[in-house]
């Protein structure tokens, strides 16, 4: 064989292998899952991408310490995929991921993951690194006993306390060098996508008034940053009231100390900790997203009351107060979530889903009315209560998520349109009005001693998705001489996305078709009543006994109208 030839041969081997590996990359391509990103819908509605879909974070918050032992964690997420959930927020701890500095513990990450996959649960991760709860508890030893290299918040008397100083630039680098380690592995060892989001940090802000440090004092006296200025210049018309009345308040000035911009004032100061703040954790999420770029949000411990100051709460934090701050500090955090456990919730989630922050709930109560409510009213991306694994027990809660689960499709189909409406009365609230296309609705109660919250959906002009429990709903019409009422309400339920109806409601169900009465299921449940105090004879306490209980819980209905003279 002539050399000619040879060549020839190893040409083609050359070609047929280049041939190959396209193909086999194109497979790969195509399967490989592609990182879950945060995409507005066609309605402006801003919803996580996850597996090529919307995804609605039906989760749930681990208590602080569960996940730092596989021994203790790996347990309750089979009881939390059973509870319904489809995803868990858990946290790591700086001071396990890296103990010695440039030593990283990769362990807890690979725990919680391969966890997670066998009970077909996503993961939202919570670093907890320089401040958790506005202390810094979770910080490496080797931070915690360096006080000069991370030095510490400075009191009004000049006595240094436990809390790393926001204005330690040694700290804010060693922490992100830190979460850069994290999301780098994340890159490489998650190839499912099982992490869909990042918490930085926790609740952060001190309880005084600024941080005493000498750094702090000085860049407190400097000007207000362009980039802040810039902001509330072009946001003029929409920032919120307590930042833009502080500024009207000193002449609406473009340049000028915190002081003279904003006031000799606790406000000028906790404006000046939540920029300050916010930078700090807006460094640590661009030094993750360079390496693995998810979307990212940090939490705030809010106001509690009414009036309350700065430094009563944690100043610094995202609190509404400062959320223009921290949106023209730190754009590379995609969400200023607040941890809501107050009363007044509506009135939270209402400050916290606007134009420029979509809305996720990382911790709150254990009432799946308020998930129903925000998933439909403020088109949220999250309800997360906390502390999720107490709440195994909790039928109504668990039934609650299944009816959310075979919704999912429908609620983020129509997010941010003005065909999806959230119900949630609570006592003293007398009534709840709904308008969509042709058809106005009047929600109120049915039992006042019961949870009354659900949710409404217009999939068509006289063609309706109500969920929920305890509810009533008297219907108009918005047609000028024209009478809205009700024809038929079918009980049902989705499975893999299709209708399936159990009963038609008439009759007494209906009141004869005057309202749609979204009463909910009864369901029979052999749970514990702590109701019951049963004497053990061979123990010296009481306890609650097992007994069959009747409760209510979400149903699901496919509601027609008409219209008539």
């Amino acid at each position: 064989m002539n050399s000619n030839n040879i060549n020839i041969m190893n040409l083609k081997r050359w070609i047929l292998l280049a041939l190959v590996t396209v193909v086999l990359f194109s497979c790969n391509s195509t399967t490989q899952k592609e990182t879950p990103f945060l995409l507005e819908n066609e309605y402006g509605a801003k919803q996580l991408i996850v597996d090529g879909k919307p995804f609605l974070m039906l989760s749930g918050e681990l208590h602080n310490s569960t996940s730092s032992t596989e021994e203790y964690a790996a347990p309750i997420f089979s009881d939390l995929k059973a509870m319904n959930l489809n995803s868990v927020i858990a946290s790591i701890a700086w001071q396990q991921f890296e103990p010695q500095e440039g030593v990283y513990d990769y362990s807890l990450v690979d725990m919680l993951i391969k966890n997670a996959e066998q009970n077909n649960l996503k993961l939202c991760l919570i670093w907890f690194a320089s401040w958790k709860n506005g202390q810094s508890s979770y910080a490496p030893m080797w931070v915690k006993q360096d006080t000069d290299r991370f030095f510490r918040v400075k009191t009004k008397e000049g006595k240094n306390n436990e809390i790393i100083s926001v204005f330690s630039q040694e700290a804010r680098d060693a922490d992100a060098k830190a979460f850069g380690k994290l999301m780098a592995y994340l890159k490489k060892k998650d190839v499912n996508k099982t992490v869909v989001m990042m918490q930085i940090e926790n609740e952060v802000g001190i309880f005084q008034d600024i941080d005493y440090n000498e750094i702090a004092l000085k860049k407190y006296s400097q000007n207000v940053p362009k980039e802040l200025m810039d902001y509330m210049l072009s946001h003029k018309d929409k920032l919120q009231s307590r930042l833009y009345n502080s500024w009207e308040e000193n002449g609406f000035k473009t340049t000028g100390s915190w002081r003279e911009v904003f006031g000799d004032d606790l406000y000028s100061k906790s404006y000046f900790m939540a920029w300050s703040y916010a930078k700090y954790m807006n460094y640590i999420a661009e030094i993750g997203k360079k390496e693995y770029n998810l979307p990212m949000y940090v939490n705030a411990w809010i106001i509690q009351f009414e009036g309350d100051y700065p430094g009563n709460y944690p100043n610094g934090g995202p609190v509404e107060d400062v959320l223009d701050v921290y949106k023209a500090a730190a754009p590379s955090i995609d969400i200023l979530a607040p941890d809501a456990y107050n009363p007044d919730f509506k009135d939270v989630v209402n400050e916290y889903h606007r134009y420029n922050n979509p809305l996720v709930v990382p911790e709150t109560t254990l009432n799946v009315g308020r998930a129903f409510y925000i998933f439909a009213q403020h088109d949220a991306i999250c309800f997360s209560p906390f502390g999720i694994e107490d709440g195994a027990s909790d039928v109504e809660f668990r039934e609650g998520y299944q009816v959310l689960k075979q919704l999912m499709p429908i609620i983020t189909k129509y997010q941010g349109s003005d065909r999806i409406a959230g119900v949630l009365l609570k006592k003293g609230e007398s009534n709840a009005i709904i308008q969509m296309g042709k058809y106005g609705f009047n929600a109120r109660y049915i039992d006042e001693n019961l949870p009354s919250y659900g949710l409404v959906i217009q999939t068509s002009e006289d063609e309706f998705i109500v969920a929920g429990m305890n509810f009533a709903m008297n219907v108009s019409s918005n047609i000028d001489n024209k009478v809205g009422y009700v024809g038929e309400v079918w009980e049902g339920r989705f499975e893999n996305g299709q209708w399936i109806g159990s009963r038609l409601l008439n009759g007494d169900e209906s009141w004869h078709n005057e309202a749609i009465r979204v009463m909910g299921r009864k369901l029979l449940t052999n749970e514990l009543d702590m109701s019951i105090n049963v004497r053990d004879e061979s123990k010296p306490y009481f306890y609650s006994a097992n007994r069959n209980i009747m409760i209510t819980i979400p149903g699901i209905y496919k509601v027609r109208l008409y219209t008539r003279d």
